[in-house]
């Protein structure tokens, strides 16, 4: 999904700073970020607790780029990923240790919530 903001007399990379420090900070995801060659900013971000929150489903991804419109407007495209794996998880741990159908759902529900925070935080940002 592609939203676009006004950039009001800010850049990309002004963004992509606010939305890595709320994903930092906020959030608790460590991030990346890669400046394209045609000035798009990617920022990729994932939770902080490696291959035990993979496990039990509480881990969450996010890929956010940020593309300059003509000097004047933002475009924003947000992707999140590992619903598939969530949805595998919930299923068989339903069968075999439901406690971590708990843990999965939470999961799904944090993932799913992110980019609405993600573009709320922009938008509060190009005020």
């Amino acid at each position: 999904m592609t939203t676009t903001y006004s950039l009001n007399n800010r850049t990309p990379y002004d963004v992509a700073m606010m939305v890595r420090n709320y994903l930092e900070m906020t959030e608790k995801m460590e991030t990346q970020e890669f400046v394209m060659t045609d000035g798009s900013v990617v920022i990729q971000a994932r939770a902080i607790g490696g291959s035990f929150k993979q496990w039990v489903g509480l881990d969450k991804t996010i890929t956010v780029t940020l593309t300059n419109v003509n000097n004047t407007y933002l475009n924003v495209e947000i992707g999140s990923g590992k619903w598939a794996d969530k949805g595998i998880a919930m299923t068989v741990s339903m069968f075999v240790l439901w406690p971590l159908a708990v843990t999965s759902g939470i999961g799904m529900y944090k993932q799913g919530t992110l980019p609405a925070k993600i573009n709320t935080v922009i938008s509060q940002s190009l005020r």
